[in-house]
């Protein structure tokens, strides 16, 4: 007789936590595989032929877990996809200039230790209901305030580029960028005033919400 249970795959290349997740999964009833890159991944749904992934988005070398949310979007619309990952919201975990899929849901790889609330986004995500999923609200995500163009900014500035390779990036002028910058520091609540660089300052705030440094 075929089982009734629901097929789930885990793609998480942190072992600790692949376990910790496959352990939880199969205590509520699923049928669970694991993958810890995205081309072990494509093998095992291949053979699996899951319902939903728990996917994280960074995988080590190769490609990432966007790259695979998006394979999976155009040939495999039937799985659903619920990212995984430290990133604050959908917008920094975009890998590669891919912005992961509307389709996908999002859940802050911390929350993944309340069981109760990991489960309940795996349903919503199975129901359909991605958006339900996206932690967009300052309660998960310090930078909801910033429009996409404030952020991608601050992406930039993180990671070192001076104003007059922001604005060539941005499609804009050095100028312009210098003003944009004063703004992004008032929505940040950084003084320009003082002993401290409002870059530095700014730098700070980005790598302390995706939980890591630049040198990582």
């Amino acid at each position: 007789m075929a089982s009734t249970k629901r097929r789930l795959v885990v793609v998480e290349d942190e072992r600790l936590v692949q376990d910790l997740l496959v352990h939880e999964l199969l205590r509520a009833g699923f049928e669970v595989k694991a993958a810890s890159s995205s081309s072990s991944a494509r093998k095992v749904i291949e053979e699996f032929d899951p319902d939903i992934i728990l996917l994280d988005v960074d995988l080590g070398p190769g490609p990432n877990g966007a790259h695979l949310a998006h394979l999976l979007s155009t040939t495999r619309p039937d799985i659903a996809v619920l990212i995984l990952t430290k990133y604050p919201d959908a917008r920094s975990a975009a890998k590669d200039g891919l912005q992961l899929p509307a389709t996908v849901g999002f859940l802050r790889k911390h929350l993944v230790n309340d069981t109760a609330y990991l489960l309940t986004a795996i349903e919503k995500v199975l129901a359909d209901r991605p958006g339900e999923v996206s932690q967009s609200s300052a309660e998960f995500n310090p930078f909801a305030q910033l429009s996409d163009r404030q952020f991608q900014l601050l992406q930039l500035l993180a990671e070192g580029f001076v104003n007059a390779e922001i604005a060539k990036r941005m499609s804009t002028s050095a100028k312009s960028v210098e003003r944009h910058l004063d703004h992004l520091y008032q929505v940040l609540e950084i003084p320009t005033q003082g002993n401290i660089n409002p870059r530095v300052a700014a730098a700070r705030k980005y790598f302390e919400a995706i939980g890591t440094g630049p040198s990582n």
